[in-house]
């Protein structure tokens, strides 16, 4: 097991520039996510982290090894592919001894090995199954044991829960986490799911066209985005474009469609600068009458309102013509299409964005 650095790593495919100036560090033992959108650089950059493919120009380091230009069979890593690509001739059993077989380890040992993950993916009961007679939650878990049977120095996975449906993606989530913690292995991640980066990651690493625009852990990712481009990714978010008017101490003042607007913000921004506010749905109340001064207030008419179980969605247009999305407990709304109504919120509950 190693932490991975990527040095001022590019890509480049004539003139498509797939990833552009990459630097990471990867802790030793760290689950971090490779997340963004398609066509962002993620999987391009897993592969050059395999070897798969190698880099114009830069350096790759496992630990104080620089394994740029080395090929994957002699990277010591593990793969998971989306489609598992076991061998459907082999039992579940022989899929994940066969990188040990091929390394020519004793029989004993391979047998003491194949027994504890089996164990560890709880899948005992199928060592003697074939590949069609599991369920792809079960064969997803096999193809993690057969990754890291002969112990990488990092294991890495190209979406490999996209083709499982929610429910059982949802459980595979917690199933690849603890499968990684127990083992205490370096993972990197690569999906488009923003909630599966939330739930599994140490840290998430949002790329845009070939860069990397935010890494931080999931909870500092959502609540402090640092681009509209992270804000929107991440979440549902609403952006306000607005100006700065006023700074005092850490509460910037803004001026959206002739009103004012206060947030929490502690870098320093000149008067008449454009900015883009970001505030998360959850964070928003909606009320009959205008909240507090203390608190944003904005005043408009419910457009849409739309139960989906756990929660309310609440669309409310304001006066500006912007649309205000709002999420909150079905039991705390009482209002239909058609009410006029307030959106407020508190300063700390917003963010400040200028690209």
């Amino acid at each position: 097991m190693s932490g991975v650095k990527l040095d001022k790593i590019v890509k480049s495919y004539g003139s498509t520039m797939a990833v552009n100036d990459v630097s990471l560090d990867i802790k030793e033992g760290e689950f971090l996510t490779l997340l963004g959108p398609s066509g962002c650089g993620k999987t391009t950059t897993l592969r050059l982290i395999s070897g798969f493919i190698q880099p114009t120009s830069g350096a790759i380091h496992f630990g104080d090894k620089d394994v740029t230009g080395i090929a994957p069979q002699h990277r010591q890593i593990g793969m998971v592919f989306q489609d598992y690509a076991l061998f459907p001739h082999l039992t579940v059993s022989e899929n994940i001894s066969f990188g040990l077989v091929e390394r020519r380890y004793e029989k004993a040992a391979i047998k003491e090995r194949v027994d504890d993950l089996l164990a560890l993916i709880k899948l005992e009961e199928a060592a003697d199954r074939y590949p069609s007679e599991i369920s792809g939650g079960q064969a997803q878990r096999v193809a993690v044991a057969r990754a890291v049977a002969h112990p990488p120095s990092v294991l890495l996975m190209d979406e490999p829960l996209g083709a499982l449906d929610l429910k059982l993606r949802e459980t595979m989530q917690t199933e690849l986490r603890r499968i990684q913690q127990e083992l205490g292995i370096t993972a990197v991640y690569v999906t488009h799911d923003q909630s599966e980066a939330m739930n599994m990651s140490d840290r998430i690493v949002v790329m845009n066209q070939g860069v990397i625009e935010q890494i931080g852990s999931p909870k500092g990712i959502y609540s402090s985005p640092q681009s509209v481009f992270v804000a929107n990714f991440i979440g549902q978010v609403n952006v306000l474009n607005c100006n700065v008017t006023v700074q005092k101490d850490n509460i910037t003042e803004l001026e959206y469609q002739g009103q004012k607007i206060r947030a929490q913000h502690d870098k320093s921004l000149r008067q008449g600068t454009t900015t883009f506010l970001a505030i998360r749905p959850e964070d928003i109340k909606i009320t009959p009458k205008a909240a507090r001064k203390s608190q944003n207030s904005l005043k408009g008419v419910v457009s849409e309102a739309l139960f989906s179980g756990n929660v309310m969605k609440i669309s409310v247009e304001l006066e500006s013509g912007d649309c205000i999305k709002v999420e909150c407990p079905p039991k705390l709304n009482s209002f239909e299409i058609g009410n006029p109504v307030y959106v407020s919120w508190l300063p700390e509950d917003c963010n400040i964005l200028l690209n």
